[in-house]
């Protein structure tokens, strides 16, 4: 990375033999010295290691997201099996990362004000130590995510909205990516051979599903489905509504079932919800975690990458971490046929190797 000025530090905190960072030259680096630094075009690599639930809802902007705080991936950060890049998705920002050895990198966790006392199993202390033992000089943001976005809350983003498919009294649908109209317009997506996401609209279309060859149609609407009955395809309805009190969780195993039955029978399936947007990727996202062994993030790029209108809210993305932090406690082996898609289709994905109680990490780039 090209180097202008460097990050106007605050004295190194006092350190602690009880700190797990040891003597390593971390520094604190207040708001008002990052935005400095911004505007001096000083080059700045911002790691945000909170969950990726809390870095979605809001995040400091080019913030990458590094999230260590499964048991799987911690372990392997620690016996060295795993890089600390390889947690991040975007490539760009994996190869900044992986090339920083300056105080060019500035780390951020919720709401750290000092480090007197650092816990040991913190995302925010294993991303520090990793860091140091890669000969890095990382900074903390003082005050973390929160005191940056009570100062400067213009120079923060978020991906996510409360109701991202929710309904108005008119019965549309808006989303943060576009009107009805605009989404309606976004085709069925492939998602695998087997598996695509759609809406309403792809579903109600018999002749495309036939051309498709889809044979199976799962919907995650509270309405009845609209398309006419047809003999040749099996239909199956998860009624819920796109909003902050449905538990979607509650249905992933009946959806993952049905995806298997269609996938058994050598048909394709096609999921779809009224946009294509909030309800229906939530189900695609929890089946390629829980059949293919990816991690939350990895699953959310892989489908957002296929199809960009993607948007689950808060509520679900929630419950997907949920379903993560299960998965993580009893790992089981991927489906090796829909893994192999995966890792062909990633020009740059990268697995660390797994044992009998972990299961393969793979980064869709």
């Amino acid at each position: 990375l090209p180097r202008c000025c460097p990050l106007a530090l605050t004295p190194p905190a006092k350190k602690k033999s009880s700190s797990s960072l040891g003597s390593s030259p971390v520094r604190l680096v207040t708001p008002a010295d990052l935005v400095a630094a911004w505007r001096s075009h000083a080059p700045v690599i911002l790691v945000d290691c909170r969950s990726f639930l809390s870095f979605n809802a809001g995040r400091i902007k080019t913030a990458v997201n590094v999230n260590c705080g499964d048991r799987i991936t911690r372990r392997r950060l620690q016996q060295g099996r795993l890089a600390l890049w390889d947690l991040v998705s975007c490539r760009e920002a994996r190869e900044q990362l992986r090339r920083s050895s300056g105080p060019d990198v500035v780390v951020y966790d919720d709401c750290t004000k000092d480090l007197d006392n650092p816990q040991p199993s913190s995302s925010l202390a294993m991303v520090l130590a990793v860091l140091c033992q890669n000969g890095a000089k990382p900074a903390v943001l003082k005050g973390g995510y929160r005191e940056f976005e009570r100062q400067y809350s213009e120079e923060c983003t978020s991906s996510l909205t409360g109701d991202t498919e929710g309904s108005t009294s008119s019965g549309e649908v808006f989303c943060c990516d576009g009107s009805l109209k605009d989404l309606a317009a976004v085709p069925a997506t492939e998602i695998l051979p087997f598996l695509l996401l759609g809406n309403e609209r792809d579903a109600a279309n018999v002749a495309q599903l036939r051309r498709l060859g889809v044979g199976y149609v799962l919907n995650v609407t509270a309405h009845l489905p609209g398309q006419p009955v047809d003999a040749g395809i099996r239909t199956k309805r998860l009624p819920a509504s796109d909003s902050c009190q449905q538990n979607l969780k509650q249905y992933f195993e009946e959806a993952f079932a049905f995806i298997d039955d269609a996938h058994k029978a050598g048909s394709r399936v096609l999921v779809h919800c009224q946009a294509g947007v909030s309800r229906s990727p939530t189900i695609t996202i929890s089946y390629l975690m829980k059949h293919l062994g990816l991690r939350l993030v990895d699953a959310y790029s892989f489908v957002k990458r296929r199809r960009p209108i993607i948007s689950p809210n808060l509520n679900f993305m929630g419950q997907l971490m949920e379903l993560e932090t299960t998965l993580s406690d009893c790992a089981e082996p991927p489906c090796p046929n829909c893994s192999s898609h995966i890792s062909s289709s990633s020009s740059s994905s990268s697995s660390a190797s797994s044992s009998s109680d972990e299961e393969e990490l793979v980064q869709p780039a």
